[in-house]
């Protein structure tokens, strides 16, 4: 077995989860207070800014809490592709011949591997409507579609950006020496 073939798992840290829900349920708490106040003083602007508060913190607070409680990988590498569990915007399956570029970048200080998918359009029409907006969203800030993050795994990301290089390379190769040009190769020879 050659060492491209060998399958990564990454894991959530555990503690940076506890962390994230820790700060989750602050916000909760935060929103609700809020929200009870704006009651209390007829302030409309006070009631909106808690509920949503509370709507979007409490989401994120129970998806880390299934996290938590319920231990899965989030990215899987292998000769195929990935498989990305690492946020609730996670891509799920990726063959290395969907994805177009990777990069190491930063945003609002947090550090995510983003993936430049060909044809974005047709990933977003695979998920859900609901993480289809929030893809969206996040397009709006950011070029990649898929965006693993450093809180989503244990591994630095600049060593889990080399070893995925490394396997979207050698899946271009075996494709190359199979006779099976594609955009892929095209794509992976501009990026060395």
């Amino acid at each position: 077995m050659q060492i491209e073939d060998k399958e990564i798992v990454e894991y959530p840290s555990t503690l940076k989860l506890a962390g994230l829900s820790i700060g989750a349920a602050i916000f909760v708490a935060g929103g609700a207070g809020l929200f009870a106040w704006g009651q209390e003083e007829e302030d409309l602007e006070l009631v909106v800014v808690g509920a949503a508060g509370v709507l979007f913190f409490g989401g994120a607070l129970l998806y880390l809490l299934y996290r938590l409680l319920r231990r899965r990988p989030s990215l899987m590498i292998n000769a195929e592709g990935i498989v990305d569990h690492s946020s609730y915007t996670g891509g799920g399956r990726i063959r290395w011949e969907q994805i177009k570029d990777m990069t190491v970048y930063e945003l609002m200080g947090q550090r995510f591997i983003g993936l430049e998918l060909h044809d974005p359009e047709a990933f977003l029409a695979k998920q859900t409507p609901f993480k289809r907006i929030l893809l969206r969203m996040n397009r709006g800030l950011v070029e990649a579609a898929v965006n693993i993050p450093q809180t989503g795994v244990q591994m630095p990301l600049d060593e889990l950006h080399a070893v995925m290089m490394e396997r979207w390379n050698a899946a271009s190769r075996r494709k190359e020496e199979a006779g099976l040009e594609t955009q892929f190769g095209a794509a992976r020879r501009q990026s060395d």
